[in-house]
């Protein structure tokens, strides 16, 4: 026999134990004694036993009384505790977000407004997944992650758009290196040297191929590899120079003994953008989050 205990009915048997008197219990739900007394009634006959005692005090649970009214405070507290999470999932207090950003983000600009973010809801996880920008676009389109960063460069269609932070290109070379004394170096005088290129999709892997194009050169690229701590890593045992961010430059200088060398160039400083469809239609905590990076923490999205 299927139990067919709902949540009032539960309710009300708390109430007359705890009242020790239907009458009383019924006052307290704002509801018929008759009533509250009938929904006793149909428990005891579904199931063939008697709930409550009666004498000349009120009302007392008998044994199967108080097996059921610890399972109805359970089943209650239950309720109200799923009540509480789904007005947290609501209030944006509690939830699952997904964030696409390009590698320059993940490094210099998210570490720091995520701890702050994440600080603020403890109840929150985010997963982050790095992907080249024109990806990352591409799968906010889809549906595939709630927010996009990525490289201003890349076209992005109908998507929301907000500014959200910008970075600068350095050139990276070894000690030894023939630029490493040089204050500053323009893309001209880099393309005379072996370099270490990346994905051939990437941001700067492109800003690098049209540089080139422009001066009608095209790159010495001795050896491609994926992400700037790769790039610093050959850099520092001389394979190359390499084209990185400012922020992965100066993480890495010290520990690989590198050269940061400004690239004189104009497109070296680069913007990088937020996205998603429609921030209305976010989760109230992915609604949050694009908040907090659009405005640096603080901001409102239109």
């Amino acid at each position: 026999m299927a139990l067919h205990l709902d949540l009032v009915t539960a309710r009300f048997f708390v109430a007359i134990v705890e009242e020790a008197s239907i009458a009383r219990a019924a006052a307290r739900e704002n509801i018929a004694p008759s009533a509250i007394s009938k929904r006793v009634s149909e428990l005891e006959q579904r199931f063939g036993v008697t709930l409550l005692r009666r004498h000349h005090r009120g009302v007392e649970p008998t044994p199967a009384g108080a097996v059921l009214l610890r399972r109805a405070r359970g089943l209650l507290h239950e309720a109200a505790q799923l009540e509480v999470e789904l007005r947290q999932f609501a209030a944006g207090e509690r939830g699952h977000i997904r964030l696409f950003a390009n590698e320059t983000a993940i490094i210099g600009f998210l570490p720091r407004h995520l701890a702050l973010f994440t600080a603020a809801h403890p109840q929150v996880r985010i997963d982050v997944a790095e992907a080249l920008s024109e990806d990352i676009v591409r799968a906010v389109e889809e549906n595939a992650g709630d927010i996009g960063i990525f490289d201003a460069n890349v076209p992005s269609r109908e998507l929301w758009v907000r500014a959200c932070f910008t970075d600068r290109l350095v050139a990276v070379v070894a000690a030894g290196h023939p630029l490493a004394r040089h204050p500053r170096v323009a893309l001209d005088e880099l393309l005379d040297h072996d370099l270490i290129g990346q994905e051939r999709r990437s941001a700067v892997g492109l800003l690098l191929q049209r540089g080139a194009a422009a001066l009608g050169r095209v790159p010495r690229i001795r050896v491609r590899v994926d992400g700037f701590d790769a790039v610093c890593c050959l850099v520092s045992e001389g394979v190359g120079a390499g084209l990185v961010t400012a922020d992965c430059a100066a993480m890495l200088a010290d520990a690989l003994n590198l050269v940061v060398v400004p690239l004189a160039e104009p497109w070296a400083d680069r913007e990088h953008r937020l996205c998603a469809r429609d921030p209305d239609d976010l989760p109230p905590v992915a609604r949050l989050l694009l908040q907090h990076l659009a405005g640096g923490g603080s901001g409102a999205v239109d």
